[in-house]
């Protein structure tokens, strides 16, 4: 009879450094795509809407990246 082992390490320090650097770079991407979708329908409103909200046109990019990245 005959036994067959499989072992499997664990990943090395090196493939989860390139992977977490993968996921932030698709992370960031991702916001600012977000970002950018967000600016866009914020500007396509009317002043009327924009004053619904409490924005005036000078302050859509504050908005948006306050929407996006809570800053």
């Amino acid at each position: 009879m005959t036994f067959m082992t499989q072992t499997r390490t664990a990943p090395s320090g090196l493939a989860l450094e390139i992977s977490a650097m993968m996921h932030h770079a698709m992370q960031a991407a991702m916001d600012y795509y977000l970002y950018r979708v967000t600016l866009r329908e914020l500007r396509a409103l009317d002043t009327a809407a924009l004053t619904d909200l409490g924005l005036h046109r000078s302050g859509i990019r504050a908005a948006a990246r306050k929407a996006v990245y809570g800053i």
